[in-house]
């Protein structure tokens, strides 16, 4: 059974100690508003209230990216999970150890956003809450080989020699078909509308970080399945000109499945408040 810590411990210095250096971002910053614009067009007046009482007038999509200017080492590795890449998935003991990876790190977000009364402890848990579900559905922040990614360097076909390691690629460049010619606000809004009601329902029947976390990982196996044996000896991985574009469909299901159950999560938070809140 997954065990749940019941309080959001904003700066842990054993959790520094047991990380392994990596890089913190998932998704660009534009990636994170797209995820978080398609969740704001699917709250509940439940969850709305909710995020009206600890943001007030701003924007859900504004403070996406918060986490990633939060630069103490600390709390670095809250934003991804090693799970070596011949695993079946997640496993507490050995992927997270100290409690010091996103799934606990969400785990503790909930905990504090469904249970705690200090708003300035609530606030700063919601904006891990916000930022983390995109990055936990960013497939190469589930995986450890090479880093997770960030030591595979690659280049497009006739790219020159320019080269991006496989983790910048999809931070970044597989997210530009999505935002051609619009911005990330307009990208989430329309992902949000294609989103069907059963795609929906089973995204949302799934709010478990540890789940998540198996269901990346499978993808990120897939994905460098899909690209073959590693070049050997430092060589550099050629990528289809196409690449972005060819990814987009899974890109898109990533980014909307966060939408949907980052929505999902802060209305069963907020009902749940709320009904303690009542009158007995």
């Amino acid at each position: 059974m997954t065990r749940t810590p019941a309080a959001l411990p904003l700066l842990s210095l054993a959790a520094a100690l047991a990380a392994t250096p990596f890089p913190a971002d998932a998704w660009s910053a534009q990636g994170h508003r797209v995820a978080a614009a398609i969740a704001e067009e699917r709250l509940t007046p439940a969850a709305r209230r909710l995020v009206r009482e600890l943001l007030g007038a701003t924007p859900m999509s504004d403070v996406a990216g918060w986490a990633d200017a939060q630069r103490d080492p600390a709390t670095r590795p809250w934003h991804y999970v090693n799970i070596p890449p011949e695993a079946a998935g997640y496993e507490r003991e050995r992927d997270c150890p100290r409690d010091a990876c996103v799934v606990a790190a969400l785990e503790r977000a909930i905990a504090e956003l469904s249970g705690g009364d200090a708003a300035v402890r609530r606030a700063d848990a919601f904006r891990w809450l916000v930022h983390l579900v995109a990055d936990l559905h960013q497939p190469l922040h589930a995986d450890g080989r090479e880093r997770g990614g960030t030591e595979l360097e690659t280049r497009r076909a006739r790219g020159g020699r320019k080269t991006r390691s496989l983790h910048r690629v999809w931070d970044e460049d597989v997210l530009q078909p999505i935002l051609y010619r619009r911005g990330a606000i307009a990208a989430g809004r329309a992902l949000a509308r294609e989103v069907s009601a059963g795609d929906a329902a089973r995204a949302a029947a799934e709010l478990s970080p540890a789940a998540w976390a198996n269901e990346s990982h499978a993808l990120a196996r897939a994905l460098y399945a899909e690209l073959g044996p590693p070049p050997r000896g430092g060589r550099v991985l050629v990528l289809p000109d196409a690449y972005a574009a060819m990814q987009r469909a899974q890109v898109e299901a990533q980014l909307q499945k966060a939408g949907v159950r980052l929505a999902a999560l802060l209305d069963r938070i907020a009902v749940a408040r709320e009904a303690r809140a009542r009158p007995r």
